[in-house]
């Protein structure tokens, strides 16, 4: 997150927010296109952002597109689409290389690597059994980990694709996330009331390709909605989920044990975000319309010191004295 965090929606909005640790954070650039959003990525080094207008069941006419955008000016550096045999196709997932110069997506049968032009640099086909549905780097790699329709694999790309698998399809999945150091995955795992089976997220270590535990709490509802959750702490101890009745979960990833519950959102809390340069801090993402900050004691208390020192370097301006007649 650093100093900006994006919250897009599949109201077709994206906004970039910045100065966050400031009591006044503002809106660096804002931009609605013309159909839902399916998925965002940061580049590595955080100049641009990658925006998949993939699939859209509302508008299945519309010409699925990947946007390329220039997050200092807010341009759109190139919007692309991929076609086979005169067809568009669409992107399922779309993800960074470490080196930020390139791109990958995940289109039925093929994965293509492309570089900032919009130029596709190498294209490797696949069975279509071997599609992503959603892709995540492995940080400090040129690895990616892929949900298939069955699997999980972590997948390669040299002169040809290599794959090696992590696991079958235990239950419905749907979203990933690494923690910052590529040692462990999270896999959030939807309920299902037809087998009396709780919604869960699978934890694997991604060293030793072992699963580890399952997370799940009374409160935490995972069943029509997207989750994604995060690794927080400063040694990714804890692993945090919000839930669809608004609540934000977190679990010792060591013993597995629910540690808090937050409760402030009164909608779906869809994405959760760690900031890097301060573990104490994570940002929510909620249907509610709300991004709210989040803070532990000690470090609300190092930036109430700066936002005091902010205050003092920025005292407020009168407002000028106004006369009202009588009967306006």
């Amino acid at each position: 997150m650093g100093r900006k965090h994006l919250h897009f929606s599949r109201l077709k909005h994206a906004l970039l927010i910045q100065h966050l640790q400031c009591p006044d954070p503002s809106i660096h650039f804002s931009t609605n296109l013309s159909r839902t959003i399916t998925a965002v990525a940061w580049s590595p080094d955080s100049k641009y952002l990658l925006i998949n207008l993939g699939y859209d069941k509302k508008n299945p006419c519309y010409t699925p597109t990947v946007k390329l955008i220039d997050v200092q000016s807010g341009e759109i550096v190139f919007k692309k689409h991929y076609m086979k045999n005169g067809d568009n196709f669409h992107a399922n997932a779309v993800c960074w290389f470490p080196d930020s110069k390139r791109f990958l997506t995940a289109v039925e049968g093929v994965y293509c690597i492309w570089d900032l032009n919009g130029n596709v640099i190498r294209e490797y086909p696949v069975n279509n059994e071997l599609t992503g549905l959603h892709l995540t780097a492995i940080p400090g790699t040129e690895k990616f980990i892929i949900n298939t329709f069955d699997t999980i694999e972590i997948i390669s790309f040299d002169d040809t694709v290599s794959t090696k698998l992590l696991d079958r399809n235990i239950c419905t999945k749907f979203s990933m996330t690494v923690s910052n150091d590529g040692a462990y995955l999270a896999v959030t795992l939807r309920g299902e009331k037809c087998v009396d089976r709780p919604a869960q997220i699978a934890l694997y270590d991604l060293k030793s390709m072992t699963f580890l535990r399952f997370f799940e709490a009374e409160t935490y509802i995972d069943e029509a909605f997207v989750i994604v959750p995060t690794f927080v702490g400063p040694n990714m101890e804890l692993l945090c989920a919000g839930s669809e009745n608004g609540k934000l979960h977190y679990w010792d990833i060591e013993t597995g044990e629910l540690v808090s519950v937050l409760e402030e959102h009164s909608l779906h809390v869809g994405g959760v975000s760690a900031n890097p340069g301060h573990p104490g801090m994570v940002a929510s993402c909620s249907d509610d319309s709300l991004v709210i900050i989040w803070a532990t004691k000690q470090l609300q208390r190092e930036l109430k010191e700066d936002d005091d020192k902010w205050m003092r370097e920025h005292p407020a301006v009168a407002m000028p004295t106004v006369n009202i007649k009588k009967g306006w």
